[in-house]
């Protein structure tokens, strides 16, 4: 990679992860100690975004059924819903990656616990959206 390509790489990765200050600072400080290692570090960042910002859930999502072509709605609902963290959980009892509302966890062969799992989350995700399509997700 070419110090100007590895420069630009850079400043579209920092730009698109929005570094405060502190990381900034932290991640050029680095780029001079071992410039070979930063570089590989943002080009990996970019490749995850590649896939939307909820990429590193790509390949699960794909795994349990999702097809590649619903893979940006679902990227998208994945983001708004939960911030594509399988921990998410809403007052309204809306749970895990996609947000399943409890009532669907024993419908999709689990307990309401089980929608923290991402697996079983998506997999949840994908008998809801087989039995209502998108606009069971209020973000659609």
């Amino acid at each position: 990679m070419t110090r100007l390509t590895a420069v630009f790489v850079a400043l579209i990765a920092l730009a698109t992860f929005a570094c405060t200050p502190e990381q900034e600072a932290a991640w050029l400080e680095w780029r001079t100690v071992d410039p070979d290692a930063a570089d590989a570090y943002v080009a990996d960042l970019v490749a995850d975004q590649a896939h939307g910002r909820c990429g590193m859930w790509r390949d699960l999502a794909l795994e349990v059924g999702w097809t590649a072509e619903q893979w940006p709605t679902v990227n998208r609902l994945m983001f708004a819903e939960s911030g594509c963290t399988p921990t998410a959980y809403n007052r309204s009892g809306a749970t895990g990656l996609m947000q399943i509302m409890k009532m669907w966890a024993d419908d999709c062969g689990g307990i309401p616990a089980d929608l923290f799992d991402p697996t079983f989350n998506l997999r949840c995700a994908l008998h809801v959206h087989n039995v209502q399509g998108w606009p069971a997700w209020s973000t659609y």
